[in-house]
């Protein structure tokens, strides 16, 4: 069982992202503002005329009535709504379908300067952190979108943290069934692609999970290799 996204659905066309959190969408011709929740730059998925899937609030107090949660790239679909990714992993750890440890599972745990995603707490220590990949290119998935200093912090905190004795798990979650592998996007953020090698090398345990997208339900399909021994030399 993946995971559930309850709430009406609405299909709408993406007209323009005049800041990074809002889009102005069209639906059933009339224009409206949406939520946009991924900070990450998704040039390559936010373009005008494409399909987009809306999430609709309830909420009375929100600004906008509708989150933007799938686009349509090609005859594939992708999440956007990048803080689903741990949702996600967290439902898939509950149902048994991927296993990081043994213990208990803690949420949002201080380590350092930082904040990781989940600590699992049995014998040792686990620290996970978690990343959502919406970029694709050419079958491959790619993070991050846009330079990301935050993410390059928490990495040299996981190596830190394996350093004293803990283990530490990077876990990428491709929003999207279709990618064959991953590979950091050192074009766009080099010190991430640097901190990423780095924490290979010092034991620190990286993996990326595709996942099926439905608009009604996320689910982790299977684990795709990480492919950090490229050329940057050569772009």
């Amino acid at each position: 069982m993946g995971l559930k996204i309850e709430g009406e659905k609405i299909k709408a066309k993406f007209i323009e992202r005049p800041n990074r959190f809002q889009a102005v969408v069209e639906i059933d011709g009339e224009m409206e503002i949406v939520h946009v929740p991924n900070t990450g730059r998704l040039k390559e998925l936010l373009i005008p005329g494409a399909t987009v899937y809306l999430l609709k609030s309830n909420d009375t107090k929100r600004k906008t009535k509708y989150t933007l949660m799938f686009v349509e790239k090609g005859e594939n679909l992708i999440c956007i709504y990048s803080s689903l990714a741990n949702r996600v992993l967290e439902n898939a750890l509950k149902e048994g379908q991927i296993h990081l440890g043994y213990g208990l599972l803690k949420r949002e745990v201080v380590y350092g300067e930082s904040k990781f995603d989940f600590m699992i707490e049995g014998e040792n220590k686990t620290y996970i952190e978690v990343k959502c990949v919406t970029l694709e290119e050419d079958g491959i998935a790619k993070f991050p979108d846009a330079p990301t200093e935050r993410g390059v912090r928490h990495i040299y905190e996981l190596i830190d943290a394996k350093k004293n004795g803990y283990i530490s798990k990077i876990v990428l979650v491709a929003f999207m069934d279709y990618v064959k592998y991953f590979v950091p996007n050192y074009i766009t953020d080099k010190k991430f692609y640097e901190a990423l090698k780095k924490a290979k090398d010092e034991g620190v345990d990286i993996m990326c999970l595709k996942c099926k997208i439905t608009v009604d339900e996320i689910s982790i399909l299977d684990e795709i290799p990480v492919n950090l021994d490229i050329d940057i030399h050569s772009h």
